[in-house]
């Protein structure tokens, strides 16, 4: 299996504490909606959905949470009627929008993949065969062989040695991260 070969893929949901659920990404769209245009009608335009359909969403968070998230007004002879986010329509919804950009950023955040062993970036990743492991109860050392005959050495845990299942002659594909690697103006001199 290869990690190019998955797709993440997820859905938001924020439930009561009873475990009902009160906005969704439909949800959290139609409210979004409201917002811009404070028209329900030409909401459900944009959103491809039935008048009837986006309120009786509005009246579900109502319900399940007791405080609505809409306040609508009338208009005069002319018109001008509308409807605009409570404030706890506003709170929902943007405490909604921080946490799926929280995990949109989780999703594309390379480095954050890196850490879990999820993904690499191709242009720092050197081959490499391990030559010796060194390990106490939290860290182990790893000497790794790379072309041309030359030894790299990486620190880490214990528990991810045992989770690669990694052991002398495996080989083994080694991502340097500037944030971990050291470079001195002076040559050492080595003895």
């Amino acid at each position: 299996m290869k990690n190019s070969d998955i797709q993440i893929k997820y859905k938001i949901w924020l439930q009561r504490d009873t475990g009902e659920d009160i906005l969704g990404k439909g949800g959290a769209d139609l409210l979004e909606t409201i917002k811009e245009f404070q028209d329900l009608g030409k909401a459900t335009k944009i959103m491809k959905c039935s008048y009837k359909y986006a309120w009786n969403i509005l009246q579900k968070i109502k319900k399940r949470y007791g405080e609505s998230p809409v306040v609508t007004f009338r208009g005069g002879f002319g018109g001008g009627g509308g409807i605009k986010l409570s404030r706890f329509g506003q709170k929902l919804l943007l405490f909604y929008k921080k946490f799926e950009n929280y995990v949109e950023h989780a999703l594309t955040n390379s480095e954050l993949w890196q850490t879990y062993g999820l993904y690499t970036d191709l242009k720092n990743n050197i081959n490499g065969r391990v030559i010796d492991i060194k390990t106490d109860s939290q860290v182990a050392i790893l000497k790794i062989q790379i072309e041309p005959p030359q030894d790299i050495y990486s620190i880490i845990t214990t528990e991810s040695v045992k989770d690669l299942e990694l052991e002398a002659g495996k080989d083994v594909l080694s991502c340097i991260k500037s944030t971990e690697v050291l470079v001195s103006m002076e040559k050492e001199e080595r003895s």
